[in-house]
């Protein structure tokens, strides 16, 4: 028997038995890229191995697409829901089984269908169901632009997300919609961005996310790196009545628009320019972590009666000093001359026991 049937063999009775797929977690890592991406300028002999996936479901016109750009960088395989999965976010499906089916492609290549979330295609791919990880994620093309707030709500950008988590380096891309999309210059800038993407590297945490406008090579205004943008929403909820004369909702209305900040991803893309935005998963808000440290954050001392300090009603705790200085209550008369805020009560002491403890800095 040969060692690759072996596998083959052990991997199916796994699948049989509803057990984790033997060293599945080993195997599913990235293969070149296993630690923060690096660059790798010299591919040699070695093809990277390049995972298409997408969220609007794996028959969708810019899946393809992107599988045909991006073949002849890399060895390709497509991941995709089997429906469209439009606005899911980062949703992972835990609470159900997952289906998995070979599917043929209009061009009768073969890809693969997950009855879930984008997360879960990817997801299954990096948790050994292909039996190797892979070094490149692209997500997309997707029906219809990710900018700015778009982000959060968009299964495109999620996937890619998720690969990132997977310590495997990532883009996704979206086109503007129109009635009949040509893709032909979105493929071209996932060429370019996937180009750089394995030569130069990106760190832990970081993807990139583009946006092309439904032009042509020649009508664009060639690529700009940008921020993120902020779009305007207009959603409505409409009522409706089903036959048994019980209500029900849909969300709707008109497509948002944006503000045309020049820098952001919002306005290249107004201008006919191909918007490139880095995005990074650490979310921390980064002026707001040092205002909170300014905050006073001491718990409540216990009295021994089970209801904290003691205090009733809403009376707040006194201040304990290190936030913004106590002001003079309105109608309270200071000396001439006379700081403000003085004469008034000092903050508590902190007991020996908080001292101690001291404060958390997140």
């Amino acid at each position: 028997m040969t060692r690759e049937r072996a596998r083959t063999e052990r991997r199916d009775l796994d699948k049989e038995r509803g057990e984790p797929l033997a060293g599945g977690a080993a195997r599913g890592g990235p293969r070149a890229l296993r630690t923060p991406a690096r660059p790798r300028p010299e591919w040699g002999s070695s093809r990277p191995r390049i995972l298409i996936t997408n969220d609007d479901g794996v028959e969708s016109r810019g899946l393809l697409a992107l599988k045909q750009a991006l073949e002849p960088m890399g060895d390709v395989t497509v991941v995709a829901p089997d429906t469209n999965q439009s606005a899911v976010g980062h949703q992972k499906t835990l609470m159900r089984p997952l289906r998995v089916r070979e599917r043929t492609l209009a061009d009768g290549s073969m890809a693969y269908s997950v009855d879930g979330s984008p997360t879960d295609a990817v997801s299954i791919a990096f948790l050994g169901y292909f039996g190797h990880g892979f070094d490149l994620v692209a997500s997309g093309i997707n029906y219809g632009a990710n900018l700015g707030d778009d982000i959060t709500y968009s299964g495109t950008v999620s996937a890619a997300m998720e690969a990132v988590i997977n310590n495997c380096p990532a883009f996704a891309i979206s086109q503007e919609y129109y009635e009949h999309p040509d893709f032909t210059l979105a493929g071209i800038v996932a060429t370019v961005v996937a180009r750089n993407i394995l030569r130069e590297g990106l760190s832990r945490g970081e993807l990139i996310n583009v946006n092309v406008p439904a032009l042509s090579l020649e009508e664009t205004g060639g690529i700009e790196v940008t921020r993120l943008g902020r779009r305007v929403y207009s959603d409505q909820l409409v009522e409706r009545m089903d036959p048994r004369g019980i209500p029900y909702f849909w969300i709707g209305g008109p497509p948002p628009s944006g503000l045309a900040v020049p820098g952001t991803d919002f306005h290249a893309v107004v201008n006919r320019k191909i918007a490139v935005t880095p995005i990074h998963l650490d979310l921390t808000g980064r002026r707001l972590l040092k205002r909170l440290r300014t905050w006073s954050w001491e718990l409540p001392e216990d009295d021994g009666s089970g209801g904290g300090t003691g205090q009733t009603g809403d009376t707040p705790k006194p201040a304990s000093g290190r936030g913004r200085p106590a002001q003079t209550a309105r109608g309270t008369r200071r000396r001439p001359g006379a700081k403000r805020g003085a004469g008034l009560p000092s903050a508590p002491r902190r007991s020996a026991r908080a001292d101690e403890r001291g404060t958390s800095d997140g």
